[in-house]
């Protein structure tokens, strides 16, 4: 199992964007949660919401 060593953005399904785990070796891992745009998405990343969501594990909604 590789370790996080942060997050990342990328096209999730229907054109949104998801905030999904950065992994070593640079693979992208599980989807964390989906927003309406690309910059939405890293503010989540950038405010350190995204380090405090996956350290209680994912959601299944979007905002």
């Amino acid at each position: 199992m590789k370790n996080r060593i942060g997050w990342t953005t990328c096209l999730s399904i229907g054109g949104q964007c998801a905030v999904a785990e950065r992994l070593e070796d640079g693979v992208v891992g599980n989807a964390l949660i989906t927003f309406a745009t690309m910059a939405q998405a890293q503010e989540f990343i950038d405010s350190g919401q995204a380090d405090e969501l996956g350290s209680r594990g994912s959601v299944p909604s979007s905002r």
